[in-house]
């Protein structure tokens, strides 16, 4: 996870910048800790591909909200453009869904970030929230446009996977 971090391109719409070997660990402190909840099937998953660590998805828990899920994804610049983000998304959100409390996933950005906007509209999610970017954000290119959230609704997400054979 800190190689992972460490790329620049990788942490472009997350930082603005590499995290630190020490950013990443209290990162991965903080999800392991706050955003995973094993006893539900509710974490963070590596993906691989022919034996290479490609990156990661997640179908997270949210403390005091037993009825969301959020997902997520980071993936080395090398798995870009090939699916895998929408899949290994996909896999999160049926993740989430078997958590029959789950009502709802959601999953935010940074307004700019088109390619991950575009994987979670692919995902039948629609934006239902946008904000002004934190002052830490700074550094993010096109944190002017601020950070936006995406939902899908459980209705929606069994009406849109019974549309796909």
């Amino acid at each position: 996870m800190v190689d992972l971090n460490s790329d620049p391109a990788v942490m472009s719409y997350v930082r603005g910048r590499p995290a630190s070997p020490d950013e990443s660990a209290a990162e991965w402190q903080q999800r392991l800790a706050h955003q995973s909840d094993a006893g539900r099937g509710l974490g963070y998953w590596a993906g691989f591909e022919s034996g290479t660590f490609v990156g990661w998805w997640s179908a997270s828990s949210f403390q005091g909200q037993s009825d969301i899920s959020g997902i997520g994804y980071r993936l080395r610049p090398a798995s870009w453009g090939r699916g895998l983000a929408t899949e290994g998304a996909r896999a999160m959100i049926r993740q989430a869904f078997s958590c029959r409390d789950i009502d709802r996933v959601v999953a935010s950005t940074m307004a700019a970030n088109t390619g991950s906007r575009r994987v979670l509209e692919k995902l039948g999610m629609t934006q239902y929230a946008a904000w002004a970017a934190s002052p830490d954000r700074q550094q993010v290119p096109g944190w002017q446009r601020g950070e936006v959230a995406y939902e899908l609704p459980r209705a929606r997400w069994s009406h849109h996977t019974s549309d796909r054979t």
